[in-house]
């Protein structure tokens, strides 16, 4: 389940470099391992980095819930993601350029 980022979470991921507007949803948007894929990922600086007091609890999952909740970006629904993409779960951002992206990367990388 998502939970908002605490002040010291958000203090913390500023002082290693993230803007505050991020550190404080906890998530952005990223490419994912440089294929132009953009999926949403929680931000390790805000909830594991911290030390002792950081909290596993928030997910990638819970973090794009949460995106398309606060109306951050649209997910694509797992059903509509390729039948042989290789990483079909929820988090893929819904922009038909990344529709196109997955498709063109499960034509090239995935047997059909």
């Amino acid at each position: 389940m998502y939970k908002k980022p605490t002040e010291e979470q958000i203090e913390y991921a500023v002082e290693e470099g993230w803007f505050r507007e991020v550190a404080e949803r906890g998530y952005d948007i990223f490419d994912f391992d440089g294929t132009g894929l953009l999926e949403i990922n929680r931000i390790d600086d805000v909830y594991v980095g911290w030390g002792k007091n950081g909290t596993t609890e928030v997910d990638d999952n819970d973090c794009a819930v949460e995106a398309e909740r606060s109306g951050f970006c649209k997910i694509i629904p797992v059903d509509e993601l390729p039948e042989n993409f290789d990483r079909r779960y929820f988090g893929w951002v819904d922009t038909p350029e990344n529709r196109e992206n997955i498709q063109k990367y499960c034509d090239k990388y995935m047997s059909k």
